[in-house]
């Protein structure tokens, strides 16, 4: 058995000597409270009677979620158990923590995977409906399989990576299953495993910046051209008197005008461009800077980790040796592996704070107004003046004759319901001409 805070032996673990008690500290607090508000995001958006697919999609990226925090949870059965950590036995000898710990695996990369795919299917619908006449989702059929797809790959995938982890280390006494929490306070695959691992990471997240760049610039040329239909361009003059100059031509400048409807209008779909990319920029940002600690710790610590029998000893002198030698990389590696920590626990409250700024009625009308005022000004809207809907004029005598280019009403799709939240029935759907 031993202390859930887990500082025993820290002397033997110079890459996160320094670091451990937080580490441990943000595991604690992180995975429960990230569990705790999933279940209230689940339980809000079941209320919800009206459900589109991607609401489903978000439904199964919160549980997907909360797999990963039942992970990280999972580190405190641990101490139910003896301590193996320091047994001079290789890793083929099975050990309740070292089942835990397996445990811990498969579920983490399962939930990985349902994460990230769950957020590429999430970035292709949003993409489809707002591209595209057709949308690929809309029989239920399909729906239904892309998530038994999603969920059947990564299970296989998960099942895979630790089969793959058990052959590489059968022998290693350094990195056996007892002692991958020793820093990280839940266990992950070793490096070999940990890299290819992590390469099928990257190409989903390549896929997922892809869809999220298409589906920013399409949104971004239609708030242009709304822009550009509405806007009214009036003849002022320079002066009351309308003096001529010498070619007897008027004094004259142009000046933007655009009814409230209309800047409303552009607005919104300036703010559905920042809803619809929330999801995907918030997993571009915990697996961008997760690849980078763990490729780069993979890569460095792999040889001395993968010491086999009878050499415990020496993995631990090699690894001061290598920390004593380069006290920067030493400061490198700490830093990264809290930053990284903090993703892990805390990526659960990332997504549902995403849900609640954008989705939910009660708790997101205070944060809403802020990322409104902050993310949604538009400087080629705010250059042009408010005009007086239907009036021929307005109090400075600027006359409608003067138009030189007529307002339109964009194209829009009012049955189309996936964008529109409960709280904003004034959202435009924009259509592909």
């Amino acid at each position: 058995m031993g202390s859930i805070y887990d500082l025993e032996n820290i002397k033997n673990n110079p890459r996160c000597v320094d670091v451990k008690p937080m580490i441990v500290i943000i595991n604690l607090a992180g995975a429960p409270l990230s569990f705790l508000l999933l279940i209230v995001c689940i339980i809000r958006m079941a209320r919800n009677k009206k459900k589109s697919f991607i609401t489903y999609i978000i439904f199964f990226i919160f549980f997907s979620e909360i797999m990963n925090t039942i992970s990280k949870m999972l580190q405190l059965v641990k101490y139910i158990f003896r301590d193996t950590r320091m047994d001079n036995n290789p890793n083929s000898i099975e050990t309740p923590r070292g089942i835990i710990c397996q445990i811990q695996i498969v579920i983490s990369i399962f939930s990985d995977f349902c994460s990230l795919l769950g957020t590429l299917l999430l970035s292709f619908r949003c993409y489809d409906l707002i591209k595209n006449k057709k949308k690929f989702f809309d029989k239920k059929k399909r729906r239904i399989i892309s998530i038994c797809l999603i969920i059947c790959f990564s299970l296989i995938a998960s099942i895979s990576f630790l089969f793959i982890d058990r052959t590489i280390t059968r022998k290693s006494v350094t990195y056996k299953f007892d002692l991958r929490d020793r820093c990280c306070y839940w266990c992950w695959l070793d490096h070999f495993s940990s890299l290819i691992c992590y390469s099928l990471y990257l190409i989903i997240l390549i896929f997922i910046i892809i869809y999220a760049c298409k589906t920013n610039s399409f949104l971004k040329q239609k708030s242009k051209n709304i822009l550009e239909q509405s806007v009214v361009f009036m003849e002022k003059s320079n002066d009351n008197n309308t003096e001529k100059n010498e070619d007897n031509k008027t004094n004259q400048e142009e000046k933007g005008m655009i009814t409230k409807e209309d800047k409303q209008k552009v607005k919104d779909v300036t703010f559905m461009r920042i809803k619809v990319l929330t999801y995907p920029w918030v997993g571009i940002i915990i697996w961008g800077l997760s690849t980078v600690y763990r490729v780069t710790d993979d890569i460095i610590m792999s040889k001395i980790d993968y010491i086999e029998e009878n050499e415990r000893e020496k993995g631990t002198i090699e690894e001061q040796k290598l920390f004593a030698e380069h006290p920067g990389f030493q400061f490198f590696v700490e830093l990264f592996m809290v930053f990284h920590t903090i993703l892990s626990s805390f990526r659960g409250i990332l997504y549902g704070l995403s849900f609640i700024i954008f989705e939910d009625k009660c708790f997101g009308k205070y944060f809403r107004k802020c990322t409104y005022d902050c993310c949604c000004k538009n400087e080629d809207l705010e250059k042009y003046d408010d005009m007086e809907e239907n009036n021929e004029s307005d109090s400075t005598g600027i006359s409608a004759e003067g138009i030189l280019i007529e307002s339109k009403a964009s194209e829009t799709n009012e049955n189309d319901k996936e964008f529109r939240p409960s709280h904003m029935s004034n959202v435009v759907i924009l259509k592909n001409n």
